[in-house]
């Protein structure tokens, strides 16, 4: 089994993963502090099986990430409030260990884990990203967005609805749009096929009139997606 810790504070990480290198049939696959950060590995094909998450952190608690990742991993929530109890067990968590918590009671908890039916192959409607300022995060509505463009570290997220700008790049961003709407036309730069108005010599014209060049590397994956929706002609 192999799981994922979230938790901002370094030293619960540290002995987290320490009670998982004891445990012959636990791996430890990823650790954040961050909730933000981790949101990427639960919308791949394969998310951890098993998540160890903390609740009282800045920005999104654990109990919002929760709702957000539901269905895709089983969750033991790490803690040191008692009272967050009764709406963590309302989320489906195996188990809710008050730190300190010792490696029996660790055991204990994995202890409880049931078979879990993972989905995986969707894409959630929206998705939260990372602002330039500490501890905001933003929604923004998939099939709201036109385009993204990337600078240095940063990403901007057009939609009809204006701009975002996000702490990710294109990549982490990608991973949370349906491949059969969105495409990467260009190193900085991906589009919603349904906001595209033209595709014109190397160039795809969006509905609201901005224009982008196609990226040599990228060209002929784009040329490929674009056939499947070009109506075929008849054959005489």
């Amino acid at each position: 089994m192999n799981a994922a810790i979230i938790d901002d504070e370094p030293p619960a990480i540290t002995l987290l993963s320490s009670y998982i290198q004891r445990t012959k049939f636990m791996t430890l696959r990823a650790a954040f502090t961050d909730p933000a950060e981790a949101i990427g590995i639960y919308n791949g094909a394969k998310p951890p099986e098993l998540t160890f998450l903390d609740i009282d952190m800045p920005g999104m608690n654990g109990l919002d990430f929760a709702r957000i990742i539901s269905g895709k991993t089983q969750i033991i929530f790490t803690t040191s409030f008692r009272e967050y109890g009764p709406e963590a067990f309302e989320l489906l968590a195996c188990d809710y260990l008050l730190k300190p918590f010792s490696y029996e009671r660790f055991l204990a908890a994995v202890g409880k884990l049931k078979p879990l039916q993972v989905t995986t192959g969707t894409n959630p409607s929206f998705f939260f990203v990372r602002t330039e300022t500490r501890g905001k995060y933003l929604q923004v509505t998939v099939n709201d967005i036109v385009f993204i463009e990337s600078n240095d570290n940063l990403v901007r997220i057009t939609s009809n609805s204006g701009t975002v700008t996000a702490m990710h790049n294109l990549t982490e961003v990608y991973s949370w749009l349906p491949p059969e709407q969105f495409s990467r036309i260009h190193h900085s730069y991906i589009v919603n096929l349904q906001q595209v108005h033209a595709v014109d010599r190397g160039q795809v014209i969006l509905k609201n009139g901005k224009i982008i060049p196609i990226g040599r590397q990228y060209k002929e994956r784009f040329m490929a997606t674009l056939e499947q929706l070009i109506i075929k002609r008849r054959q005489p």
